[in-house]
């Protein structure tokens, strides 16, 4: 815990000058909003196993002769869950010859000081919530840690967009060609996405999920096009015309041109020791203090074909 600034400004020493937890201020975080539009589920299991039926025509002309056409399949899909810890250690001591003095207590204790709790509330979980929506759940990348490393934020768990990345690859993921979004005619391309979703799946209720700014742009695009008399920009909306679609932002694909669309129940957030994300272990060693909290989460797809995105294979089929 670095405290270096705030002794140099305010000198090495406490002074009670009416100060308190209110004065120590902190920026806007980005909580959980990703979580919110999934689908979710608690499990036991590290790798949540599902199966896909899927049938070929069988209706066919009547004969006498028996010639069945084996339409029936059942293929396995599986989303993996990722184990996520954070681990912390503080010297509080650090804290009680500064203007920050007031978190102290004259406890031997120091795991029991307002301290600890000030920055599990105010700092760790906040953290934690903006760390998962904004580095793991759209654009995490797995990757195996170094012993004894700490690990990177961002490389604990395989994100929407590098899952949909990999269906659209191996061809299990729908890809809609609407070109490079324009801000000028987003509006077209959201609905040229849309009519490149399956038809027996257009009737379904679904978001067509894109970053904060893309949603912007969309609604300024629908606004600026001509077919709508409107007194205010609150009467544009989200909807995409003539269908039960809508737009919605996801800050996890901010800073991306990544659309996709997906029924609610097919978009999956899962969970194991979930409670474990917002209860610290508080552990004190002489009068170091550790926090320690380690979680399971995963999200993913049911099934792939019922995936729309506008991204594009890597490589070329057939290259």
């Amino acid at each position: 815990m670095n405290v270096q600034e705030i002794i140099e400004a305010f000198g090495a020493y406490y002074e009670n000058s009416g100060q308190n937890q209110s004065r120590v201020k902190t920026m806007l975080t980005q909580g959980l909003i990703t979580p919110g539009v999934c689908t979710a589920a608690k499990t036991d299991d590290t790798i949540f196993r599902l199966a896909k039926l899927s049938l070929q025509r069988v209706v066919q002309p009547f004969q006498k002769g028996w010639t069945p056409r084996n339409a029936a399949a059942i293929t396995p899909n599986e989303i993996r869950l990722y184990h996520f810890k954070v681990d912390e250690d503080i010297w509080p001591d650090d804290i009680e010859a500064t203007w920050l003095g007031f978190l102290e207590t004259e406890s031997v204790t120091r795991k029991e000081w307002p301290l600890v709790k000030f920055l599990i509330e105010k700092g760790y979980i906040p953290q934690i919530n903006q760390d998962m929506e904004l580095f793991e759940y759209g654009k995490g990348i797995y990757a195996e840690p170094a012993a004894g490393v700490s690990g990177v934020t961002g490389s604990g768990m395989d994100g929407l967009i590098t899952q949909l990345q990999r269906g659209v690859d191996n061809e299990t993921i729908n890809s809609v060609a609407i070109g490079a979004l324009d801000k000028d005619s987003i509006y077209d391309q959201v609905e040229a996405f849309v009519d490149g979703i399956s038809q027996v799946y257009q009737g379904i209720p679904m978001a067509v999920f894109m970053s904060q700014t893309w949603r912007k742009h969309y609604l300024r695009d629908k606004r600026d096009s001509g077919h709508y008399f409107k007194t205010s920009d609150k009467e544009v909306d989200e909807s995409i015309d003539f269908t039960p679609q809508r737009v919605m932002e996801l800050p996890c694909l901010n800073g991306t041109d990544v659309l996709f669309a997906t029924p609610k129940e097919n978009l999956l957030h899962l969970t194991k020791k979930s409670s474990n994300k917002t209860k610290f272990s508080i552990e004190e060693s002489k009068r170091e203090v550790s926090f320690l909290c380690d979680w399971w989460e995963g999200m993913g797809f049911g099934m792939n074909a019922a995936v729309w995105t506008n991204m594009v294979p890597t490589v070329p089929i057939g290259g």
